[in-house]
């Protein structure tokens, strides 16, 4: 969301408004339809997610480049792929979402693929309760390199500016519906995964087992996990009684925020 102010889109105040109503009405849904009735939680706990979040939006409010900025520069300088085809303005934002979201999914699999990324990426699985706050647990290492990365790309491949700012305010709000710990019927979960990732599918990522944590990596979009073979089924019994984090023993500074963000230096890996 700091992207789309970074922007300059006058929306984004907008925005910011749903944000805080979505995050107050998942909140509540949390208690009502919890997917996990008695998860672990360390003491601290939420102090450590929302303090690595804050952390990572002020990250975000000092870094020369974003994404959004990034296609913005490449559009002015008739720079990048897109900007060299004629493009549709609505084709240029169809071809924007659908590429980003493709990005953004081989991103998420190359922090898990490479050791030294998996360090920075497993202080997010290293949660031993997954809801609301785990969508802000990022460590600040991994929030500077994807918005790196992303920028270069962006640029690259002249992304669309309206495409991308639809993108981010969806996955946004994706990030905290996939992470909040709400249970919804079978039946509507089933019809919602075809499309889009639901809690119960993307809670079986943040599974202790590996071979579901190296799995649905989806951020908005599932189909691209069904596309690469990386889709893991899941049902609301399951996960109800699945034991979160990593490893076969949580991990005791799990819930310390200096903790977590010393852990990549201390070379912990648990796969």
């Amino acid at each position: 969301m700091i992207d789309l102010f970074k922007a300059g889109d006058s929306a984004a105040w907008l925005l910011f408004g749903g944000f805080w109503l979505l995050l107050f009405a998942l909140a509540a849904a949390e208690m009502l339809r919890p997917l996990h009735r008695d998860p672990v939680e360390g003491r601290g706990r939420l102090l450590a997610n929302f303090g690595m979040g804050l952390i990572g939006a002020l990250l975000y409010t000092l870094l020369p480049l974003t994404s959004v900025a990034a296609a913005e520069w490449a559009r002015r300088e008739d720079l990048g792929l897109l900007n060299a085809v004629p493009v549709p303005a609505l084709a240029g934002i169809a071809i924007t979402i659908l590429a980003w979201s493709l990005v953004n999914y081989w991103l998420h699999r190359a922090f898990h693929h490479w050791p030294w990324l998996w360090r920075f990426h497993r202080v997010h699985h290293a949660d031993t309760a997954v809801d609301l706050s785990t969508g802000f647990r990022n460590h600040p290492g991994e929030v500077v390199a994807v918005a790196l990365v992303r920028a270069c790309l962006a640029a690259a491949l002249g992304l669309s500016v309206p495409g991308l700012i639809a993108y981010e305010a969806a996955a946004f709000a994706a990030v905290m519906w996939s992470h909040a710990n709400l249970s919804i019927s079978a039946p509507a979960d089933r019809a919602l995964r075809w499309l889009v990732v639901t809690p119960a599918m993307h809670h079986v990522h943040h599974s202790a087992l590996q071979r579901e944590t190296d799995s649905n990596y989806g951020e908005l979009l599932s189909v691209w996990d069904r596309l690469f073979g990386t889709y893991r089924p899941s049902d609301a019994g399951s996960l109800a009684a699945a034991r979160l984090g990593l490893g076969d023993e949580a991990d005791e500074g799990a819930a310390s925020l200096r903790c977590q963000l010393l852990s990549p230096l201390a070379g912990a890996e648990i796969r």
